[in-house]
């Protein structure tokens, strides 16, 4: 490769001017934003729906019995429109909630295979003009069509916004050094947890001082200005970037062996994957995370209006304080366990193993500490807050262990995990709104109870026969 002049077009040095980065920091950075988009467009219903639906009225021999916190009384003086006109059942918001993540499962596949077939870039472009496109739509759909085309709507959605996780792990393996991976790729996935801080917070404001279509139209905009953004900074690999300087393609080179993707890769080995035990334990470890975290991220909100009686304002930014933590400490578990790996390799495993239990029940146990410490508003969310925090050891566990098993077919087979895993979105908001028809406290323990049993009991097979070591299979398809 040259060294000595510039070879870029002159467009391309002055927009490198304008933001003087690493083409893979810039690339890590939009992917970090794109997840926060997918977070914002499929979350923000999660607030909207309690002023969507008509607001519930307690007696007060309700409140005395412990089943409702009593109503705060700044709710009274604050809150201008405490319910809406739409008489939806908690089972049928239960579905609205979930139908997301019956195209989200079915997005997964595709997008990964698409990505190493084709490049990352217009897949996941395409996949979240879908999921905008339908965001803002979801105010029409609403009023003129009713919940149950709301709930197509949203599965259609979800189909799209299916395509981010894929892709981004594409992208990640193209652009970034195995060396800077570990950082950088908690930066990314880390997005979805600031993608809830930010639609339960902003989405809270939004619907204390504006009409509540403004959510969607909000979240909508600014997704739609990542993509143009995206489209005009972003290529699939090295190799596509008309602009990177010859400097940056030198050191990619010299720590990933190429620029471009390979485009001989063998077909991937489905029959080996799938009579894999590392691969099945991972996929049910991987249901289990979903699971707590679904719960929390859907129906944390309505937990907080229904029976805490919070006025919409404090609900969003309630409900955004545990998954602030939640990323903050996913970078520190990170850190820690690359600080183990990094002194001792073949102890990845049990950093994954340990990672992963973390993140699971003593995660699940603080979730059902919160529903038996009365109606203490700030034990709660401490409570809630201690949960999520611990689950953040989740993407130094089983997160990255789809890359440690598979380097060559890490974005299909975190597809298929992240995939299946995404059953648990589609069945937590259908049993949260099964288990709370009257929306009582005794209803939300049962909740939470059964969120620990299924963070933990699927989990141990994980921490039995799971691996971080690289498989067989991963080099035997190029051997045939």
């Amino acid at each position: 490769m040259e060294t000595g002049e510039d070879t870029r077009p002159e467009w391309g040095k002055r927009l490198s001017k304008c933001v003087p980065l690493p083409q893979r920091v810039i690339m890590s950075i939009m992917g970090f934003l794109s997840i926060i988009n997918n977070y914002t467009l499929r979350s923000c219903i999660s607030v909207t729906i309690t002023r969507l639906v008509l607001a519930r009225s307690y007696s007060n021999e309700t409140e005395a019995s412990g089943e409702v916190c009593p109503k705060p009384d700044e709710t009274v003086d604050d809150e201008e429109t405490p319910g809406g006109e739409y008489d939806w059942s908690q089972e049928l918001q239960g579905y609205i909630l979930g139908s997301f993540y019956i195209g989200y499962i079915l997005g997964h596949v595709p997008a990964g295979l698409l990505s190493e077939k084709y490049g990352a870039k217009w897949v996941l472009v395409c996949g979240m003009s879908t999921a905008t496109i339908l965001t803002l739509l979801t105010p029409l759909c609403i009023t003129l069509l009713g919940p149950y085309a709301l709930i197509v709507l949203r599965t259609i959605m979800g189909f799209g916004a299916g395509f981010s996780y894929p892709s981004c792990s594409a992208l990640l393996a193209h652009w970034v050094p195995i060396h800077e991976r570990s950082l950088l790729g908690a930066f990314i996935m880390g997005g979805g947890q600031m993608g809830t801080v930010l639609s339960n917070s902003l989405s809270g404001a939004l619907l204390r001082y504006a009409k509540w279509p403004w959510v969607f139209y909000t979240f909508g905009i600014m997704a739609a200005l990542w993509i143009l953004f995206f489209i005009l900074m972003c290529f699939s690999d090295p190799n596509s970037h008309p602009y990177i300087s010859d400097k940056e393609k030198e050191y990619l080179m010299k720590h990933m062996g190429r620029l471009g993707r390979d485009h001989n890769l063998p077909r991937f080995p489905w029959v080996p994957v799938f009579k894999s035990k590392e691969m099945w334990v991972l996929i049910l470890a991987q249901i289990a995370h979903d699971w707590g975290f679904y719960v929390m991220s859907s129906c944390f909100p309505k937990f907080l209006n229904d029976v805490l009686q919070l006025q919409i304002l404090k609900t969003g930014i309630f409900s955004s304080i545990p998954f602030l933590l939640f990323w903050l400490f996913s970078l520190i578990f990170g850190g820690i366990a690359d600080c183990v790996i990094k002194r001792n390799a073949t102890k990845a495993t049990i950093a994954r193993k340990v990672m992963t239990f973390i993140a699971a029940t003593p995660s699940g146990l603080f979730m059902v500490l919160a529903v038996y410490v009365g109606c203490n508003t700030a034990l709660i969310i401490l409570c809630f807050t201690i949960s999520m925090s611990l689950m953040g050891g989740y993407y130094a566990g089983i997160k990255l262990t789809a890359n440690d098993m598979t380097p060559n077919y890490s974005a299909t087979v975190m597809a298929i995990v992240n995939g299946i895993g995404g059953i648990a979105g589609v069945l937590a908001p259908y049993s949260v709104g099964w288990l709370t028809k009257k929306t009582h406290l005794h209803e939300w323990q049962q909740v939470f109870w059964l969120a620990l049993a299924i963070l933990t009991i699927p989990t141990i097979p994980f921490c039995i026969w799971g691996t971080a070591e690289v498989q067989e299979w991963n080099e035997s398809a190029k051997k045939e």
